[in-house]
């Protein structure tokens, strides 16, 4: 396993994208569930970037593809789909930050399939 990030430019995205989700949360404080989860989620994504920056691991992207998906399932599991403004960013933040995961986490498979064979 490579310990270099496919992308530093779409792994800072997802760093960004996490910290505005965690600061939307103060916009949702009417929707308590939605606020909360805004907080957690964005800055558990935002964490899982900067841990892939400083050193990069496949989980990290793994994570995020998870929180992601979450953010897009979250504002109809946790009652606040009639809000407009909450559910959009939410699903915009989680489809991007998916999408970002996928991408990082098919580099990453490509370059290892590369570099075993080149060892052959």
């Amino acid at each position: 396993m490579t310990n270099e990030v496919p992308s530093k430019g779409l792994e800072w995205t997802n760093l960004v994208l996490g910290a505005g989700l965690a600061c939307a949360g103060f916009a949702f404080t009417e929707m308590p569930a939605a606020a909360w989860n805004a907080g957690i989620v964005g800055a558990l994504i935002a964490c899982c970037s900067a841990v892939a920056l400083y050193r990069y691991g496949a989980w990290t992207e793994w994570s995020n593809l998870g929180l992601g998906c979450w953010g897009v399932a979250a504002p109809f599991l946790l009652g606040f789909g009639s809000a407009q403004a909450a559910t959009w960013t939410h699903a915009l933040v989680g489809l991007c930050v998916a999408t970002i995961a996928i991408i990082q986490l098919s580099s990453g498979r490509k370059a290892q399939i590369l570099s075993r064979s080149d060892a052959r």
